[in-house]
């Protein structure tokens, strides 16, 4: 059983400078993540060259759900994750495994739950995510293989992916998301256009999105097991406890991030159901501008999951000097990225959304969509990182507050105010408008927290 700090955990929580600490535990994390995106926009466009935009609007419309399953693996992984390297900086090795242990086997349960439920009452579910008759079959067939078939390994992979990187592992979590997100690519085609017919091209990719997460999940099982004498994580019952508050300081950690990505689901129902008035088109249009949006998003994502755990351990240990530099490196990174974003998003949005599909309409409503959400692209980043600060120093009022605001608080009332106001596109213009406040807000929240760091 682990006793105490590896060489590489030493080297990278206490002794490197604090950028290169930042890069060496964000960059394959980023990697990963964008590769992500990539089998992301591979899966729209396949679906694309169907030039069929109902496709492309179930594909759009079942994110929503896949949106909930990301958030759950945040729930237990970024919270196990934050409270397993806080654990490591109080040399509490004992309780991280109970961490390791709690973390994995209630996110297991709560990914068979939803399942369930979505299998047991999925008519009513999608039809109020913005399914039409157009589009209801499409939806329900990438939902049975990507979330009630595939339910469970699709929230153990990225869940698992966070407690390998609590360790400083960041570059074994990151092969085996990437390793999922590259058979996905290899598998769609295969699934969409040689094994099945004509007409099951949302099921193909579903089907392949499937049978590439069990293969990434099976990945961390094996790496975690392989290690587990070296290694704080267990896949162990055993070792499941709700002693020491585990189960509040997890839940309440990794709130935030669940928050986010769970008001970004209820966001995206709303906003399919808004537009889903004008057309399919205009659907699909705002479907593969945020898959494009996703880019800035995921790196942002990539950079905050990896410095969570560097800044957490030195927050821990007390150590405040390097982590306020360990977050300045990340915002530049993630704010810096997602101004380049921004204005190659303003300058080539329409040939962008027209590599996915040629279909006039829907170029048009994306290319008018991408042009309005990347302006909040840098302030979604600068917001992200205050909020992973917030999680890795366990301030959860903060982060929650933070997550509720940018998404559900702010954008769904906005979205309506604008909608009647500029019907169709008022919806997009709720985006920068609600990450502009808060942006502002996070900033207040950080000055006022870091003002009392500096006391100490």
């Amino acid at each position: 059983m682990k006793q105490g700090l590896n060489e590489r955990e030493k080297r990278i929580f206490r002794e490197m400078p604090e950028l290169q600490a930042v890069l060496t535990l964000a960059v394959p994390t980023v990697l990963s993540q964008i590769i992500s995106v990539i089998y992301n926009l591979a899966d729209t466009y396949y679906i694309g060259q169907t030039k069929n935009p109902d496709m492309v609007a179930a594909a759009s419309i079942c994110m929503t759900l896949m949106l909930l399953m990301t958030g759950m693996a945040n729930l237990f992984g970024i919270g196990g994750s934050s409270l397993i390297a806080r654990c490591l900086g109080e040399q509490k090795f004992e309780k991280a495994r109970h961490v390791s242990a709690f973390s994995v086997w209630a996110g297991f349960l709560f990914a068979a739950f939803y399942s369930v439920i979505l299998l047991l009452f999925h008519p009513f579910i999608l039809r109020l995510l913005g399914a039409g008759d157009g589009t209801f079959s499409y939806c329900r067939s990438y939902m049975f293989w990507t979330c009630v078939i595939g339910g469970i390994p699709t929230v153990m992979n990225p869940l698992l992916a966070h407690l390998v990187r609590s360790e400083g592992a960041s570059k074994e979590a990151s092969i085996g998301v990437s390793l999922g997100g590259v058979i996905n690519m290899i598998l769609d085609p295969v699934f969409m256009f040689v094994l099945l017919p004509d007409g099951y091209e949302v099921m193909g990719a579903a089907m392949a999105t499937m049978v590439s997460n069990c293969i990434a999940a099976i990945y961390f099982i094996v790496y975690i097991l392989r290690h587990r004498a070296s290694s704080v994580l267990t896949l162990s019952p055993r070792e499941f406890s709700v002693q020491e508050s585990i189960p509040a300081d997890v839940v309440s950690i990794g709130l935030p991030s669940f928050l986010m990505t769970a008001l970004s689901s209820a966001s995206n129902a709303v906003v399919n159901n808004l537009i889903s008035e004008a057309s399919s088109a205009a659907v699909a249009g705002m479907g593969i501008a945020k898959k494009i949006n996703m880019l800035s998003f995921r790196v942002s994502t990539g950079v905050t999951q990896g410095a969570l755990p560097l800044i957490a351990y030195n927050h821990s240990a007390g150590n405040y000097t390097r982590m306020k530099r360990s977050i300045a490196g990340a915002a530049k990174i993630t704010v810096g990225f997602a101004a380049f974003c921004m204005c190659v998003s303003m300058l080539f949005g329409g040939g962008l959304v027209k590599l996915f599909i040629d279909d006039a309409a829907t170029v048009e409503f994306g290319q008018n969509f991408i042009h309005i959400i990347s302006l909040a692209m840098p302030l979604a980043a600068a917001t992200m990182t205050m909020m992973m600060f917030f999680q890795a120093s366990a301030k959860k009022a903060q982060a929650t507050a933070l997550s509720m605001m940018r998404k559900g608080i702010l954008d769904i009332p906005l979205m309506f105010l604008f909608n009647s106001v500029w019907p169709v596109y008022g919806v997009a213009c709720a985006t920068p408008v609600a990450e502009i406040i808060g942006c502002a807000v996070a900033l207040v929240l950080v000055w006022r927290y870091m003002r009392t760091l500096k006391g100490e």
